[in-house]
């Protein structure tokens, strides 16, 4: 008999607000409970901190912590607070949202932003609502609010990057946008630097030249839409960010060592 399919919906586990006023109030996750579940716990008043192998941080008001119940980071209210620490927290299932989740720790760490006017905070706001009402029409609607959650904070995140981190910014931009015809001057303006300031900041971080990862997504791009659809090279040129088909087809033969037609027809 076949094994059955593993179920990938996310749902809420469960959801709360509470308010702590001292030292007591810490737990560990390392072992806790089941590692495929996820906690977004977001700051509402006061602070708290998480502590991972890494470091200990501070989770203020406007910030989330992000965790899971069977890792090696631990938190509570600080020893050194005075104020209470109020927060609201959701828990789910991980599920199929486990490399969203992964990605949004892996770039961002354990604490996020999560403002209390902002898109995130929205959509818990409907989550917490749908949950103590007993009012979400299924399972797949927990899992495509919680899949909404994710990309809202990974969008805020990137946001905040564009005064924080203007290298950071740009490199989610170019990943964004290398559709649209934009070249590096623009990038660089709409990241508050200049153009050779980015440059060379983006090279030294990610290993590669700005121009060469806008070009590399661009093809990447273009030889799935070559296998995938039959429209004409230069409909597919230009819906990749390419000016023209002739440079398009220069650029495809450069790195891919045949024409776009030769490839289409394997």
């Amino acid at each position: 008999m076949d094994a059955p399919l593993p179920d990938p919906f996310s749902t809420v586990n469960g959801v709360d607000t509470e308010t702590r006023r001292h030292a007591g109030y810490f737990f560990d996750n390392h072992r806790r409970g089941d590692p495929d579940e996820a906690v977004i716990q977001q700051t509402l008043a006061g602070e708290a901190f998480i502590r991972t192998p890494e470091a200990r941080r501070l989770v203020p008001a406007g910030r989330a912590m992000l965790f899971t119940h069977d890792e090696p980071t631990s938190y509570g209210y600080p020893p050194e607070a005075s104020a209470p620490y109020r927060q609201r927290y959701l828990s789910f299932r991980l599920a199929a949202l486990r490399p969203w989740f992964d990605r949004l720790r892996g770039e961002f760490g354990p604490v996020l932003r999560m403002g209390a006017e902002g898109e995130a905070s929205a959509v818990v706001d409907e989550i917490f609502r749908l949950y103590r009402d007993r009012a979400f029409r299924d399972r797949l609607q927990q899992a495509e609010l919680l899949q909404q959650l994710m990309v809202a904070l990974y969008r805020e995140q990137v946001a905040a990057a564009q005064t924080r981190d203007p290298v950071e910014f740009g490199h989610h931009y170019l990943r964004d946008h290398f559709r649209s015809p934009v070249n590096l001057k623009e990038v660089a303006e709409r990241c508050g630097v200049s153009r050779e300031h980015f440059i060379r900041g983006f090279g030294k971080r990610y290993g590669e030249p700005p121009g060469e990862m806008l070009r590399r997504l661009r093809l990447e791009h273009a030889d799935r839409m070559l296998r995938a659809t039959q429209l004409p090279v230069q409909e597919v040129a230009v819906a990749c960010g390419f000016a023209d088909a002739n440079s398009f087809c220069r650029a495809y033969r450069l790195r891919y060592g045949t024409s776009p037609g030769a490839a289409r027809r394997r």
